[in-house]
């Protein structure tokens, strides 16, 4: 690297300096399981439309369908990990989803409602 670029392990002259006064957070829990579909969808979308405000994303959630096992995500911009955690949801632990968003421009009702809508709805029209 160095025949290429002397000045590689040279400090910067100018540093990048963070306006830190636009970063928020924005926590949301709710209890229900999840539709698995709709929850990735909703982060399919949100990262398409809001990867570059998304500094970091993490969650700890319960999916219909899933039995016993406990998920969790985190993220850091479009980058997101995903899986079953390594405890799965106790006998009487309450399915409560958690959720932390943190980064710049985030609307907790506008997340908190999106995020509602991807709860699991029993179909009422099956017979």
């Amino acid at each position: 690297i160095l025949n290429y670029d002397p000045g590689f392990f040279d400090e910067e002259s100018e540093k990048k300096i963070h306006n830190l006064e636009l970063v928020q957070s924005v926590g949301i829990k709710f209890e229900g399981n999840l539709h698995a579909q709709y929850f990735n969808m909703f982060m399919m979308d949100l990262l398409r439309e809001r990867a570059a405000d998304l500094y970091r994303t993490k969650g700890l959630l319960s999916f219909h369908g899933q039995g016993d096992t406990k998920f969790v995500f985190q993220g850091v911009h479009e980058q997101i990990n995903f899986g079953p955690s390594q405890k799965p949801w106790a006998k009487d632990e309450v399915r409560e989803n958690k959720f932390v968003f943190i980064g710049k421009n985030l609307d907790s009702k506008e997340l908190t409602a999106s995020l509602m809508e991807c709860l699991y709805k029993e179909d009422k029209n099956v017979a």
